[in-house]
């Protein structure tokens, strides 16, 4: 073998090696890489491709801040219910949920392993408020007038259009009950299930019910020429709009990893467009420890047997 030839056979087994050798640690992450999984809850037929719609952008920016720190992202979750969510949780088949306070109070109780973490800006606002409303010729002027009336709420995990409006006519000594429940009180507030915000203000428009609920967001979204035709009468005292709350037995280092990736999306502009078409997320903060205590106050109200 000549000179040449040697040095050539010699550099190709350099080259063989090298090649052999990234190969091994290029794989090596994937083998050792924790999964992170995201969960959220879909009860509508429709609701499955929206939710993939709406988070399809945000789980690729987590998927490509987070692979550095060799932990994958699985793709999106989508539960059932709110039973169906925390079977998962409980099973370890979901790490951490985007929640409005009541179905995330909910899901803690029932997995027993859920703990709120990060706080959801959504359209630059921590809080929002429910607010109740009715016709323009209607004689509702309090919760009071509700008595023996149908309410249109929205579903039965809302926060706002359901679980809030229960607790404020809690507070005003109402209660709240199925409009098929034939054996409640007929003093009682009935509600209904319109399953979309503006559903709700043309039923109540069409007198399918007395007045609704949702929250003042969904109020000022609603078009011209219904808004017109209806009037707030009561607003609820305000309530966080959304939370990130992680299974409580994640490991330590992979939950510092995934909220450190989440505190940061806003920073840039492919995080931020990721937010914001999240339904218009405008950043994620960390929940302060008076913060936690706050949300976790909410569950006597919102939870009905949560005992008091």
């Amino acid at each position: 073998m000549t000179t040449r030839a040697a040095r050539v056979v010699a550099l190709l087994g350099l080259l063989a090696t090298a090649v052999t050798g990234w190969t091994a640690g290029a794989a090596a992450p994937a083998e050792t890489s924790v999964t992170a999984r995201f969960g959220v809850i879909a009860e509508e037929p429709n609701e499955p491709d929206r939710m993939f719609t709406a988070y399809s952008p945000l789980l690729a920016e987590l998927r490509q801040r987070l692979a550095p720190a060799g932990i994958a992202v699985s793709d999106l979750v989508i539960a059932r219910d709110l039973d169906d969510l925390s079977q998962r949780i409980a099973r370890k088949q979901v790490d951490f949920v985007l929640e409005s306070v009541f179905p995330m109070l909910a899901l803690r109780e029932r997995s027993r392993s859920l703990e709120p973490a990060l706080l959801v800006v959504r359209r630059g606002r921590r809080e929002y408020r429910s607010v109740f409303f009715t016709r323009q010729e209607s004689p509702i002027r309090k919760l009071a007038d509700l008595r023996g009336r149908t309410l249109v709420l929205q579903a039965i995990r809302s926060t706002s259009a359901f679980a809030l409006p229960r607790a404020e006519l809690r507070r005003a000594g109402l209660s709240l009950v199925a409009a098929d429940d034939a054996a409640a009180d007929p003093k009682a507030v009935r509600y209904v299930l319109a399953l979309a915000e503006v559903n709700q203000a043309v039923w109540v428009l069409h007198q399918k019910g007395d007045a609704g609920a949702f929250n003042e967001g969904d109020w000022q979204a609603l078009p011209e020429k219904i808004r017109a035709r209806l009037r707030i009468f009561e607003r609820s005292r305000p309530i966080q709009r959304g939370l990130i709350a992680f299974r409580g037995d994640l490991a330590p280092a992979t939950r510092r990893a995934v909220e450190a990736a989440m505190l940061a999306l806003h920073q840039d502009g492919a995080g931020l467009a990721a937010l914001t078409h999240a339904s218009g997320i405008t950043r994620f903060e960390r929940l302060t420890p008076a913060a936690r205590d706050a949300v976790l106050d909410w569950a006597p109200v919102l939870l009905p047997k949560h005992p008091r």
